[in-house]
């Protein structure tokens, strides 16, 4: 039996090494000239790994965690309730356990402390957080820093589906950043495999085995396909099925949004901030930043700003110089540092990118299953990717991992 992957993210290549280690003729089609898809370390910027997409390991029991340890990599853990500082509304800056305590309002919205009532089937959350009587000063920390993580605006996304993001966060496990970057992993997965790079797929014939077309007019047959394109890509049509697609998987793209999510980074020859302070949660645009650096044994020091949703959009209605000269201004000013000047800087714009078209999934509201729908097998294609992961994995590199092996499961079991 053979198999196409199409995709050499961490879900494209978790399902090909899965899938040749059970001993089965695996080749992986990339449209990048590299491997990683929305995982993409860069070491040129400052030195040492800096992650220009996915970053974090998010708990302290997720799969990735099987990897490290297979591989013996190290990590450093970043405690947000003991090294950010936050800017509330009213103009403080206080550390996280001082703001928490000095206001109840952004305490609310990180300690989720709330008796949240069943949402409505078509309730945003913004919506659903107005009709529990969050304030406006309330829905403004949402927006700054959970709902800035979803991945777009609180008002397009499902009340059901934050709820269960609510959970997974209270539930805990911190974050980790791996000292080699995540291309120590995807590396690792892609070892072995027959990977085609540069081979951008326009057309699925699917129905007898799947054939796909690149936009060379190169075409690959195999018994099975694994499909690991971002939502973005699917639902912008870049790649055309024949036949169509089944209802089942239409309603899935329409119930699944893919929004802006950019990061901006600045390099330093020096430190800005004592080395205790690792976060900045900003009242500002951008509205959250992070200290790569932080931890490390290195000269320079590294700031990223993340932000998605209508902070990305503002930002970058403008172009890319001035949203990194707009980010660099929100740094001077929540650091009361009108000097600051980075020794390079740099805009990661994953909407821009035609093979990401958008950060990370979410589900919109009304649309609360869509998730489900995405990864139902429709032989002899499967699908993976981090918008077909359980909500509890979604929009995380663990998720597309386990996407990835499940579908490599489903393969074998239908041998």
């Amino acid at each position: 039996m053979t198999t196409l992957v199409l995709g050499a993210g961490m879900a494209g290549l978790a399902a090909a090494a899965a899938l040749v280690q059970a001993g089965e003729a695996v080749t992986v089609l990339e449209a990048r000239d590299r491997i990683g898809g929305r995982t993409c370390t860069d070491t040129d910027l400052a030195g040492f790994p800096v992650e220009l997409g996915a970053e974090l390991i998010h708990g302290d029991k997720v799969l990735t965690w099987e990897l490290v340890r297979q591989l013996g990599l190290q990590v450093l853990p970043w405690r947000k309730e003991a090294d950010s500082l936050v800017r509330l509304e009213d103009g403080r800056l206080l550390t996280m356990p001082a703001a928490r305590a000095a206001e109840p309002l952004f305490n609310t919205t990180r300690a989720w402390d709330v008796d949240f009532p069943e949402p409505g089937s078509s309730e945003d959350f913004s919506a659903y957080l107005q009709r529990l009587g969050f304030t406006a000063e309330q829905l403004q920390y949402v927006r700054r820093s959970f709902g800035n993580s979803l991945g777009d605006e609180i008002r397009f996304i499902s009340a059901r589906a934050a709820l269960d993001e609510i959970e997974d966060v209270v539930s805990g496990g911190g974050d980790f950043r791996l000292v080699a970057g995540y291309s120590a992993v995807y590396r690792h997965l892609a070892q072995g495999l027959d990977i085609r790079l540069e081979q951008p797929v326009t057309h699925i014939t699917w129905g007898d085995g799947v054939t796909m077309t690149t936009i060379h007019g190169d075409r690959f047959h195999a018994d099975h396909a694994v499909v690991t394109l971002p939502v973005g890509v699917l639902k912008a049509g870049s790649v055309t099925f024949d036949p169509p697609l089944p209802p089942l998987k239409q309603e899935a793209l329409a119930g699944i949004g893919m929004g802006p999510v950019i990061k901006l980074i600045y390099v330093f020859a020096e430190a800005i901030l004592p080395p205790e302070t690792m976060a900045i949660y900003s009242r500002l645009n951008p509205p959250m930043w992070w200290s790569p650096s932080a931890g490390r044994e290195t000269q320079k020091t590294v700031w990223t700003a993340f932000l998605s949703g209508d902070w990305a959009r503002e930002l970058l209605a403008d172009g890319p110089d001035a949203a990194l000269a707009r980010g660099l201004a929100t740094l001077r000013a929540e650091t009361g540092r009108p000097d600051l000047q980075p020794v390079a800087m740099y805009l990661s714009n994953w909407p821009d990118d035609p093979y990401s078209q958008g950060g990370y999934s979410h589900v919109l509201a009304g649309h609360y299953g869509a998730r489900e729908k995405l990864a139902q097998p429709t032989p002899p294609l499967y699908w993976a990717g981090e918008a077909a992961a359980p909500y509890h994995q979604a929009a995380t590199v663990h998720g597309a991992l386990a996407t990835g092996r499940r579908a490599a499961a489903d393969i074998l079991a239908a041998r």
